[in-house]
């Protein structure tokens, strides 16, 4: 059988086309397979929530490697050995940018590590840049076109970037804390808060993909009966291997599927399942700054759709550069669910009258992580390891201290191997060096010509010790 091309789809009627995982059989004879580079990370995972921490509450006790979990991380002790906690790092670069709303200057800098630009509006509520942009692109934009320019032909998926939302983009908060995502400067990346959106992107080839995959789940049926036919006769055509990797490609489709109906994505399309029922996108009254404002949709429920996606998108390898940002900077959310009836900015304010609170919500989103990291975990790559394995996950926060709005004494948490880049199971504390640093020497993790530095150049150097 000749290889099949890289964007192979399977196609049934009306129009559906759903988007395959990497088959061996795509691939030229074996010789011409790009093999992995050892010691060279294959993808990141940018994984971002806002306001700060508890601090005393967040780092871990003990040395670089007897190291014990605080209450906040104690959820991500099953993977405490694919682990490196960062702590005492600064965002220097943002004490030196223009402006004075401090949650604009911490997330405008925070992944691009470059003073931002104040537009012609000038400064509006809270001191808000309203109509400013950032001095250059995000680490995450930054590594997702190197990455491209630096592979050979072929060799990379068609996606060079995925960016999520989990309620990012309904928010009545002025720009600069709704993005964190930057091409480079004027071009920010929008979050897609839209599960069922992503699903498209993702898995169908035309502009009209979510329109008809939403009415076919309207008729009872699914993505996958559409294209049944050419799926059986794709299968009948392939090796053993193959056929199991297209198996669990639509087993995952399926899953998904019935997970963004329990969302009630547009089109009408509601539904229920065990673990989320009557869970709907609708947007609802709400508060945010205190303000009127609409939320849509139940916050734990996208976030956990957006995981799945995520993991999905990796394993069928549609992308290697992922970021997953939860609300925004400044983030209002009310994390109801955990017993709380304040909003999460509004609290963090005063950390210490709402210590017992903001530990929870920080403890609730290291459990997000080890619930990303698991399904992560759970799939096979094709050389063996797992896609935590070959992956750098990457939490970060715009803030340490929210109540004083501190951009100094940061911690950062690696999780996964990298491809042998990372050695986890390291607890390293830092002394103030600036953040540019430390994303020199997570670039160089991967396969791309080696940086010596990152963002303002008043910072030069690259971190060394992190790999």
């Amino acid at each position: 059988m000749k290889p099949l091309p890289r964007r192979t789809v399977l196609k049934g009627a009306g129009g559906i086309a759903v988007a395959l995982p990497f088959l061996d059989a795509m691939t030229r004879p074996r010789r011409a397979r790009a093999a992995s580079t050892p010691g060279k990370a294959k993808r990141l995972i940018t994984f971002f929530s806002a306001n700060g921490t508890i601090m005393n509450n967040w780092q871990p006790a003990g040395g670089e490697t007897d190291f014990v979990l605080s209450d906040i991380l104690s959820p991500l002790m099953p993977y405490r050995d694919q682990l490196t906690i960062i702590k005492g790092l600064n965002n220097e670069v943002s004490y030196k940018s223009p402006g004075s709303n401090p949650h604009d200057l911490a997330a405008g800098t925070m992944l691009t590590a470059i003073p931002m630009r104040i537009g012609p509006s000038g400064l509006g509520r809270a001191g808000h840049i309203v109509d400013g942009t950032v001095g250059g692109p995000s680490l995450d934009q930054f590594l997702a076109t190197k990455l491209a320019a630096a592979a050979a032909p072929g060799t990379m998926p068609a996606r060079n970037s995925l960016v999520l939302g989990v309620q990012s983009t309904s928010t009545i908060l002025e720009p600069m804390v709704v993005r964190i995502a930057y091409r480079g400067p004027g071009d920010p990346v929008t979050p897609e808060d839209d599960p069922g959106k992503v699903f498209a992107s993702l898995f169908g080839d035309s502009a009209d993909s979510q329109k008809q995959i939403m009415d076919l789940q309207k008729r009872r049926t699914t993505v996958l009966d559409a294209v049944l036919q050419d799926f059986n006769g794709l299968s009948s055509r392939l090796g053993g291997d193959d056929r199991a990797k297209l198996d669990r490609h639509a087993t995952s489709i399926r899953e998904l599927e019935h997970q963004i109906s329990a969302l009630g994505v547009p089109n009408n399309c509601h539904g229920q399942t065990p673990t989320m029922p009557n869970v709907t996108l609708t947007p609802r009254d709400c508060l945010q700054d205190a303000r009127p404002a609409k939320c849509v949709g139940d916050f734990p429920t996208i976030g956990q759709a957006q995981m799945d996606m995520l993991a999905l998108a990796l394993s069928c390898d549609l992308t290697r550069v992922v970021t997953l940002q939860w609300s925004t900077a400044e983030s209002t959310v009310v994390h109801s669910w955990l017993g709380i009836s304040n909003e999460h900015h509004i609290m963090s304010h005063d950390p210490t009258t709402n210590a017992a609170s903001l530990t929870k919500i920080n403890k609730w989103y290291a459990q997000q992580l080890a619930y990303l990291m698991g399904k992560l975990a759970a799939v096979t790559d094709d050389d063996g390891t797992t896609l935590l394995d070959g992956s750098v996950l990457f939490w970060v926060n715009e803030l340490s201290d929210g109540g004083v709005h501190d951009r100094r004494g940061l911690g950062y948490v690696l999780a996964g191997k990298g491809n042998g880049a990372l050695r986890g199971g390291r607890l390293l504390t830092m002394t103030g060096q600036p953040h540019n640093q430390f994303y020199g020497a997570l670039l160089n993790m991967f396969a791309i010509p080696p940086v010596t530095g990152f963002g303002d150049p008043t910072f030069p150097g690259v971190l060394a010790g992190i790999s």
